[in-house]
C-alpha cells in the first residue's frame, strides 16, 4: 500500500526482485477495458458505413483511440507508479476514453466538438502525468518535458480543428495526430529516449494485451451476429475457412512475433516494431468486420457470389494485417531469434500481394469459397513458420534466447 502514496519514479531507478518480476498492473488492465468498448463501437461505425470513405473515418478512428492508449502505456512503462494521484488522473482519462467510444457513431457528424474534447482530454491529462513526472525525476526532465511540449502542440492543433468548418474538422484532427506521432521520431527526442531505456519485457507483453484484446473482438463480432443461428453444412464450411483464417491471425503473432527480443537501440526498427501495431489493430478490427459481414450474408444470400464491398473489406483487412507484421517482424532483433525476421517479413509482403489479388479476382467466387482461398495462404504461412522454426531449432540444438531485460 505504500506505493498509493509514491509518487513516479523512474523505471530504471526501481529495484525488483528478479529482472522479468514487473508484471502488467491491475490498473492497466483496467485501463484496457475502456478502449475494449470503444474498439467495439468503432467496429460499429465500419460496419454501418463499408465503403471507401467509411473505411477512411475508419482509420482515423483507429488511429486516435491506438495513439491515446499508446501514449499512456509508454508513460507507465518508464515511470513506475501508482499513488493517488495517478489512479485519479487514470480515471479521469479512462472517463474521457469513454466519452470517444459513446461519440464515434457521429464523431464525423453532429458529435465532432465531443469527440475532439474528449481525445484532448485524454492527451491534456497525459501532460499532467508527464509534468509531475518531470517534477520527481530531474534526470529524465528532457524526456518528460519533450512529450509534454509535443502533446500540448497536438492538443492546441485540436482545439484549433474547432474552428474549421464542420466538414473539415477531421483535417485537423489529422495534422494533430501526425504531428503528435512524429514527436518521438524528433533527433531531441531521439536522444533522451536512447538515455532512457523503455522496459522492454513490460512493453512487449502491453502490446500484446492489447493485440489479444482487438483479436478478440472478431469472436465477439461474429458470435453476435450468428446468435440463434441452427448449425448447418453451410455454416459448417465457412467456418472452418473462417476459423483458419483467425487461429492463423492468432499464430502469426502471437507464435512467431509477441514477446520476441525487441531492438530499441536501433531507433528506424523500433519504430518499425512499435508504429506497425497501429495498422496491425487496424486489419484485426476490420477483419472482424469483414467477418460478420460475409457470414451474414452467406446465409441471407446461398449460393450468391460474395458482396463485393464485403469482399474487398475482408480483403483489406487481411492484407493491412500482414503488412503490419511485416514492419513489426524489421524491429525484432535478428540476431536473437530462431528465426531470419527479414525472411519472415518479405513471406508476409508477398502473402499480403497474393490476398489482394484473391480480392480483386474472386469476384464471382461465393463468400465460403472466397474464405478458403484466403485460408490457404494464411495456413500456408504458419506452416512456413513452423517448417523454419523446427529447421532452425535443428540446426543449432537449442531454443531461442530471452531478453535482456537488465537496464541497470
Amino acid at each position: 500500500m505504500s506505493d498509493l502514496f509514491t509518487p513516479p519514479r523512474l523505471f530504471t531507478k526501481v529495484k525488483f526482485q528478479r529482472h522479468t518480476d514487473r508484471a502488467v498492473g491491475w490498473l492497466e488492465l483496467f485501463y484496457d477495458l475502456v478502449y475494449v468498448a470503444t474498439l467495439i463501437q468503432i467496429g460499429n461505425f465500419l460496419s454501418d458505413n463499408v465503403s471507401l470513405l467509411g473505411f477512411a473515418q475508419f482509420l482515423v478512428l483507429i488511429a486516435v483511440v491506438w495513439w491515446a492508449w499508446t501514449g499512456e502505456t509508454f508513460y507507465q512503462n518508464r515511470f513506475v507508479v501508482d499513488d493517488i494521484t495517478h489512479r485519479v488522473l487514470v480515471f479521469i482519462q479512462m472517463f474521457a476514453v469513454a466519452t470517444i467510444g459513446i461519440s464515434v457513431s457521429e464523431a464525423f457528424g453532429s458529435l465532432y466538438i465531443q469527440f475532439t474534447l474528449a481525445y484532448v482530454l485524454t492527451r491534456f491529462i497525459l501532460v499532467v502525468m508527464y509534468l509531475r513526472a518531470m517534477r520527481t525525476n530531474p534526470e529524465s526532465a528532457g524526456l518528460a518535458r519533450g512529450f509534454a511540449i509535443g502533446f500540448s502542440i497536438g492538443i492546441a492543433i485540436w482545439l484549433g480543428s474547432l474552428l474549421l468548418p464542420a466538414q473539415y474538422h477531421w483535417v485537423g484532427w489529422l495534422v494533430g495526430i501526425t504531428v503528435e506521432l512524429c514527436v518521438p521520431l524528433t533527433p531531441a527526442m531521439i536522444r533522451e529516449q536512447r538515455a532512457h531505456t523503455p522496459d522492454i519485457h513490460h512493453i512487449a507483453e502491453r502490446f500484446g494485451i492489447f493485440t489479444i484484446i482487438v483479436l478478440g473482438e472478431a469472436f465477439v463480432k461474429i458470435l453476435d451476429d450468428a446468435q440463434g443461428t441452427a448449425i448447418g453444412l453451410r455454416q459448417l464450411a465457412f467456418s472452418a475457412s473462417g476459423l483458419t483464417v483467425l487461429y492463423s491471425l492468432w499464430w502469426l503473432y502471437f507464435s512467431d512475433t509477441a514477446g520476441k527480443v525487441i531492438d530499441f537501440a536501433d531507433r528506424p526498427k523500433a519504430t518499425a516494431w512499435v508504429y506497425g501495431h497501429l495498422p496491425l489493430a487496424a486489419g484485426l478490427v476490420a477483419f472482424a468486420v469483414g467477418a460478420k459481414k460475409l457470414y451474414g450474408y452467406t446465409f441471407d444470400h446461398p449460393g450468391d457470389p460474395a458482396n463485393p464491398d464485403y469482399r474487398l473489406l475482408y480483403t483489406a483487412a487481411v492484407a493491412i494485417y500482414l503488412v503490419a507484421l511485416a514492419l513489426i517482424d524489421i524491429g525484432v532483433d535478428d540476431e536473437l531469434t530462431h528465426q531470419s525476421q527479414r525472411r519472415e517479413s518479405i513471406v508476409h509482403l508477398i502473402s499480403a500481394v497474393v490476398v489482394v489479388a484473391i480480392g480483386l479476382t474472386a469476384t464471382g467466387a461465393s463468400s465460403t469459397l472466397f474464405v478458403t482461398l484466403i485460408a490457404v495462404v494464411m495456413l500456408a504461412q504458419v506452416i512456413y513458420s513452423i517448417t523454419q522454426t523446427r529447421d532452425e531449432f535443428v540446426a543449432t540444438g537449442h531454443v531461442e534466447p530471452q531478453a535482456s531485460l537488465d537496464f541497470e
